[in-house]
């Protein structure tokens, strides 16, 4: 695999666009189960950014199963180093920002709904 072809497949695919968050909004504002939620989305995005190098890996890892580890180690420093560059702070930031849009959108639509004793 030549220079120019493993770095194509080490640069993930193009981020996720994400709403500006208003400055009172802070961002670690959230419960740890919300922002289990948050690791979760970006982990998503991240997969989906990086989905060549992820199936270059796969289809190498179904082919040899014994050798994989020296097989298909190119393959996973490929996919690892992809997986890598597209989890960033940055990243992780837009993931929670629309994450907190989400939360702001479910909210103001609870607000107009009358609460009632039966469902």
């Amino acid at each position: 695999m030549d220079a120019e072809t493993k770095e194509r497949l080490m640069t993930p695919g193009p981020q996720v666009e994400a709403p500006q968050l208003m400055p009172n909004i802070r961002l670690a504002s959230l419960a740890r189960r919300e922002e289990n939620k948050v690791i979760d989305m970006a982990r998503k995005q991240s997969y989906r950014r990086c989905k060549d190098a992820m199936q270059l890996f796969s289809d190498c890892s179904s082919k040899h199963t014994v050798g994989v580890v020296w097989r298909c180690n190119e393959m996973k420093n490929i996919m690892n180093e992809c997986l890598r560059r597209a989890n960033t702070v940055d990243d992780m930031d837009r993931a929670r920002a629309i994450f907190i849009e989400e939360k702001l959108k479910t909210l103001d639509e609870k607000k107009d709904k009358p609460r009632t004793l039966i469902g």
